[in-house]
Order: C-alpha cells, then sequence, then structure tokens
C-alpha cells in the first residue's frame, strides 16, 4: 500500500498555493491544487482526502461554503478542514468555521513548521485508517472465504488440515467432546509455542491467557448462542511473555448428515491494529503537542474526584494556570519556540505536582490541575503555593533561558451537587481578577468575582431604558481638507447623556450594544439625528450646505436587509441630500462575506449616498474585492497616523494605501491627526482629508454649529 496521500488544497491566490506547495513538499503527499471551491468539488469524487487546506476569503464560493458542500458529500464528510486564511481572529468568526466541522485555523502569514506539523498529523492518521481499513477487509474476505469453505471442511478432516495448514490465521478444531483435534502451524508464529505443545498439553491455551481476559474467553468458547458473526478479542502472552492480542471467531461443525463435528476455531494476530487504535483513542482524550490530558479527560477526572470526595468527606482543587506575556515569546521567537516552551511547562507542572494529581493542557498557554485527596482546605493551599512557586524558576528551551510568571486562579470542592465545567470556570474568572490585579499572582475564587458579569446585564437593561428615553447623542468631529484647511464635514460619534452619571463615552455602551443587537436601534437613532442636525445648520448657513456628515454603520446594522430603506426613510423624513451623507463600514465588516456587502453596497450606493471603507490597512481587503465594492472614500486607521513619526515603515504603509487608492479613483481620510508635522507628513503623502485633535475634538451639536460658522 502507497504511503502517499491526496491533500486538497483551496485558495483563489495562485502565490498562496505555491507557497503551501514549497512548504509541504517532499512529504509523501498528493497535493491536490484548486483555485476555487467548484474546482475543489470536481476533484472530490477521484480522491480519498487526509486532509483539507482551505483558504476562507474567496470570489464566488467562499471558504466556509465549501466546508459546507464538503461535508455534505461522501467523499468528503470526514475529511478534517484546516482554515489557511487572515480573517479576523474574533471569536464568533473563529466558531463559525468549527461548528462546519473545522479542526483548526492557521492565520496568515503560515509559519512553516506548523503547517508542515499539523499536516503530517493528519497524513500519518489517514495512512493509519486505510490501513485499519484494508486489515478490516482482508479480515472479511478470509471470514468470507472461511465460510465459502464451511460445507468442504465438515466433509472430510483431512481435507480441513490440508487447508487449515497453510493458513495465515491460527486454526484450531476441537472435536464434539472438547479434545483438540487439530491446530496449525500459524500457532508458532503468534505464539511461539508449536502445535504438538498444545495437543499435548490442552491446558496451555488457557495459561497464556492474559488473567484478565480469561472467564471472557471460557465464556465466549461455551456459548451456545454465539454466531458466525460474533468475535472475542482478548490477550495473550507468547513465548517471550510479549503481550499479544488476537481476534477469535467460532464456527460449529457438522457432518452432511447433520452430526456435530465439534468447533472451528480461527484467531488472528491484531497487536498492530490495537496499537493504532489506542493511540487514536489517546489522542481523543489528550493534547497533541504536550501528550498531557486535555478539557475533556480533565473534566471527566475531576467529575470522578467529586464522586469520591462526596463519599469520603474530603476536599478536590482545580486551578487554572494562565502564562502572564506569554505572546511575547511567540511574537518574538515564533510559534515553533512557543510550543517547546508550552511543552516544557507542562513537564514542569508534572514534576511541580503529586503522582495522584492530573495536569491537563486547556488551550493555548492555559494549563488546569486537579489536586485530589485533599483532607483540610489548608493541605489545599499549601500544594496550590508550591505549584506557584514552582513557575520562579527560570524554564530553559533550545539554550535560551526563560523567565515566565502565571497567573494563578482555583476553586475548591466538597463533590456535593459538582458541575465539573462550572468549577473549571470558576478558576478561569479567579484567573483573570488575578491578571487583572497585576499579574503573577494567585487568586481564589468568589462569588463576588461574578458580579462583572452582573453588570453586563444592568448595562444591558439601561441601554433598553436609554434607548426608549432617546437619552443617546451625536458628538460631531470636523473632517478638514488638508490641501487648504477648509471644512470638509463632520463625523458623528455617539454619546450617552446618562441622567445620573452624566456623559457615558462609547467604550462603555457600544460593545454590550453589539453584543445584545441594540446596536441596531442605536445607530438608527444616531443617524436621523446627524442628518437632522446637517439639514438644519444649512437653513441657518449658507457655508454648510456643501458639507458631508459621516455616520459610522455597525457590523449588525450592515447585516440588517432592511439597511438601505431605513436609510432611504431618513432621507425623506429629515430632507438631507442623499450626497451629503457618507456611511462608514469598517473593513473586517465587509470582508466578513465579501460578495454579500458587494450587494448591500450596491443596495446603498443606488440611493445616491457617499459610503467610505473605516479603519483600513487593520483588515484584510484585496485590490480584487475593492475594485467591486461601490465605495467613495478610504479612512486610514489611526494606528498608522500616530506611529508615522517614530516608525518610518508606517510612512510606507500610508503612502501605499493613498496610491492605490487613488488608483481606485478613492478619496482617502486619516484620522488620529493631533501634531502639525503629522498634518504635513500627511499632506506630502497626497492624503486628502483628516480629523483628529489637532483640529478639534468631537463637539455637541451647538459648539459644531459655531464650528460652521467660523469656518466661512
Amino acid at each position: 500500500m502507497s504511503d502517499i496521500v491526496d491533500v486538497l488544497v483551496v485558495d483563489d491566490e495562485r502565490i498562496n498555493l505555491k507557497l503551501v506547495e514549497a512548504i509541504l513538499r517532499g512529504q509523501n503527499l498528493n497535493l491536490m491544487m484548486a483555485s476555487s471551491g467548484a474546482e475543489a468539488l470536481k476533484m472530490l469524487p477521484e480522491h480519498d482526502f487526509a486532509v483539507a487546506l482551505l483558504d476562507v476569503m474567496m470570489p464566488g464560493m467562499d471558504g466556509f461554503e465549501l466546508a459546507e458542500r464538503l461535508r455534505s458529500a461522501e467523499n468528503g464528510r470526514n475529511v478534517p478542514i484546516i482554515f489557511i486564511t487572515a480573517i479576523s481572529k474574533e471569536q464568533r468568526h473563529v466558531f463559525r468555521g468549527y461548528e462546519l466541522g473545522a479542526v483548526d485555523y492557521l492565520f496568515k502569514p503560515v509559519e512553516p513548521e506548523i503547517l508542515r506539523g499539523k499536516t503530517k498529523i493528519f497524513a500519518e492518521l489517514h495512512r493509519h485508517k486505510r490501513s485499519l481499513v484494508d486489515t478490516t477487509r482482508r479480515l472479511e474476505a478470509t471470514v468470507e472465504e472461511l465460510q465459502r469453505s464451511q460445507e468442504a471442511l465438515a466433509r472430510s478432516e483431512q481435507r480441513y488440515r490440508m487447508g487449515a495448514d497453510y493458513n495465515y490465521d491460527w486454526e484450531s478444531w476441537v472435536g464434539p467432546d472438547g479434545e483438540l483435534r487439530y491446530i496449525s502451524p500459524s500457532c508458532e508464529r503468534i505464539s511461539g509455542y508449536g502445535p504438538q505443545r498444545f495437543l499435548d498439553d490442552p491446558d496451555l491455551m488457557q495459561r497464556i491467557i492474559h488473567r484478565e481476559d480469561v472467564g471472557r474467553w471460557m465464556q465466549f468458547m461455551r456459548d451456545e448462542t454465539v454466531g458466525d458473526e460474533d468475535c472475542l478479542d482478548f490477550r495473550i502472552s507468547d513465548v517471550n511473555a510479549k503481550v499479544k492480542w488476537l481476534s477469535l471467531v467460532r464456527h460449529s461443525i457438522v457432518s452432511d448428515e447433520g452430526l456435530p463435528l465439534g468447533v472451528r476455531v480461527s484467531m488472528r494476530d491484531i497487536t498492530n491494529r490495537k496499537l493504532i487504535e489506542s493511540q487514536l483513542q489517546h489522542s481523543v482524550f489528550h493534547d497533541a503537542l504536550t501528550g498531557l490530558p486535555n478539557r475533556t479527560l480533565f473534566l471527566e477526572r475531576l467529575n470522578r474526584a467529586a464522586e469520591r470526595c462526596a463519599r469520603t468527606g474530603e476536599y478536590f482543587v482545580v486551578l487554572f494556570i494562565d502564562m502572564d506575556r506569554f505572546q511575547a515569546v511567540n511574537d518574538h521567537y515564533g510559534h515553533s519556540m512557543g510550543d517547546n516552551l508550552v511543552v516544557r511547562l507542562g513537564v514542569k507542572l508534572q514534576q511541580a505536582v503529586r503522582s495522584i494529581d492530573t495536569v491537563a493542557r486547556l488551550g493555548g498557554d492555559e494549563f488546569g490541575v486537579l489536586l485530589e485527596d485533599i483532607p483540610r482546605k489548608g493541605d489545599a493551599r499549601v500544594l496550590i503555593r508550591e505549584i506557584f512557586e514552582s513557575f520562579k524558576e527560570p524554564v530553559e528551551v533550545d539554550g535560551l533561558t526563560f523567565a515566565l510568571s502565571a497567573s494563578v486562579g482555583y476553586d475548591i470542592g466538597s463533590g456535593v451537587d459538582v458541575d465539573p465545567e462550572k468549577v473549571v470556570h470558576n478558576a478561569q474568572v479567579a484567573m483573570n481578577v488575578a491578571k487583572r490585579q497585576g499579574k503573577n499572582r494567585v487568586a481564589c475564587y468568589e462569588k463576588r468575582m461574578r458580579e462583572g458579569m452582573v453588570n453586563v446585564l444592568a448595562v444591558e437593561n439601561e441601554l433598553n431604558r436609554a434607548l426608549e428615553a432617546r437619552e443617546f447623542t451625536a458628538y460631531y468631529q470636523p473632517i478638514v481638507n488638508l490641501a487648504d484647511g477648509s471644512l470638509y464635514g463632520f463625523e458623528a460619534l455617539a454619546r450617552w447623556n446618562h441622567p445620573e452619571r452624566g456623559l457615558v463615552g462609547p467604550g462603555e455602551f457600544i460593545p454590550i450594544a453589539e453584543e445584545t443587537g441594540q446596536v441596531v436601534r442605536l445607530g438608527s437613532q444616531i443617524l436621523e439625528e446627524a442628518c437632522t442636525a446637517m439639514q438644519e445648520w444649512s437653513f441657518r448657513h449658507p457655508e454648510a450646505e456643501g458639507l458631508t456628515i459621516a455616520v459610522n454603520i455597525s457590523a449588525k446594522q450592515f447585516a440588517e436587509s432592511s439597511l438601505a430603506s431605513d436609510v432611504e426613510r431618513i432621507l425623506k423624513q429629515t430632507g438631507l441630500r442623499p450626497g451629503r451623507l457618507k456611511l462608514e463600514i469598517t473593513e473586517t465588516v465587509v470582508m466578513l462575506d465579501a460578495l454579500k456587502s458587494v450587494n448591500q453596497l450596491k443596495s446603498l450606493k443606488d440611493l445616491g449616498i457617499l459610503l467610505s471603507i473605516d479603519d483600513f490597512g487593520t483588515g484584510y481587503s484585496s485590490m480584487s474585492y475593492l475594485q467591486k465594492f461601490p465605495t467613495d472614500q478610504l479612512k486610514i486607521d489611526l494606528s498608522f497616523v500616530q506611529r508615522m513619526e517614530s516608525t518610518p515603515e508606517n510612512i510606507e504603509i500610508v503612502r501605499a494605501i493613498v496610491n492605490m487608492a487613488h488608483s481606485l479613483r478613492l478619496r482617502v481620510v486619516a484620522e488620529g491627526i493631533e501634531t502639525e508635522s503629522q498634518r504635513d507628513l500627511l499632506y506630502s503623502l497626497q492624503c486628502d482629508y483628516g480629523q483628529g485633535y489637532l483640529y478639534s475634538r468631537p463637539l455637541p451639536k451647538g459648539e459644531a454649529e459655531e464650528f460652521v460658522k467660523d469656518s466661512d
């Protein structure tokens, strides 16, 4: 059987396909390259893929749709899927891939060693799977052959001997009286004992069977209800005391006249198959990198520990450990070094606990520890302190020494009405408290630690009340023309005018509004207020007639099918000319579903309004999609603007964005301008418009109107 396995690679960019091909070359892989989902699906019937490496953002059929199509196809139902993408790392995006059956995410640019390592794992699993399938087929073929020959074997013991002597399996014939009449030469290859030893010593077979399996073997041999399709897997010790696994099937033999001639027993050596099954079983409950128990096994052991404590009255402890500043290791030394460090930390933890305790890897640089058989709570604190102190010793990996600290949270349980998931979460909540308190410390879980979660619910209720009372208002930040400093327009920013707390910034309520969906209603109120204000200024000040008003559209608003009709309604209601309204949508939002975004943007553009891609440079837009989006402007993220003076590379990034935008006939707005040197540098790069504290902070409606009057 060939060791070469098929691997599906799908990416609409040829250079990415070439890059993956170069990384995986020379690993006994048959790389099937596809530049689209449709092309990949055509390959499916002809190949048995070990793993599929899918890009997410592709025209026509994106990676998520392709994953669904693979899962619905017979040949692709069980193919492991790894997304190789530059898509946002936000949990909701990653969760979507996992819901579709993805086993992993790799984010561009891909570390070659990680890609090779993960692909190798699935390739090896696929080879083992093919080997198991091949073994099963051969076993089935052998059983079918034995069944076909049953009548011929029953007619003549001699003919049975002639066939069985050359059978690869261990064949035996036990007469109706229980006497061993025949045993094939294969018994020596499997057990190390020759046929004559078994014939001379009828009890030898029972003595070499593993003591835990003897009872099952005797019951199986005596059970008259056992059919031809039943089998028994059991262990023996060969002549060298090596444990082997055998699979036994038995068939009753009768003569042509219907008289019983005894039982034919066939045994096959399945030691290798059991080893592979054990390895696969191990992988289900253990972390592939460290070999430590994973979350599933950790929760299972925690549940058993709780049951024991309920009987004995003792305590157990769950620790949730997160390494401080571990991301800096990955960023500076690469993920391979980070993986090696995680392995070393796992070993370090195992050395710090007792043999009865469990250390598990719960994710990235997060570990769980289960301490059992704790007579008193005070004893637990001593053990926890020893584990925490163990991190003070530097860790050496590949000649480098790392001085890391850890934030530790823990919860103590007694085994009464225990929810394992909740206990682990309690420990995680305590760990997060330890992080917020300055890291490198230990925190014990207390119920009050969940008050932050309750506060979120309280804010949600407050938001509902505030929306009904229309307490949200717009503040306006000027946008100017960098060429002459003239006023170009304003950006409307949401603020909460709380009746008791005063003005509340967006950082406190926007994330919760996004999470709960209330941001749709909030965004509509701000849009209506901003359009109304701009129209009022135009009536009172002729110089305001040419100004634009920019309003941010959230992800949930953009996903609403009614967005275009809502905007049209507000324009008609306020009387604002469509060409004076600019909607700003972040780059990440429009690229979540690029094809759907094109249709939504076209619907908005048909209203005659302006469209802008916000926070440009922080996402993953490609030139091909930008050309399809009916947009008018790009807004450069303030992180690039504020680092221009200190990091020359950011100047080149801004220059590239401006040049690309102008080549697509788009205007460019830079946000976050705070100094004159930033303004001058942006102007020299031919940026069109700018906003920031250099010109003005966000202003309430009245002050913004004064700004309009003074700008004349």
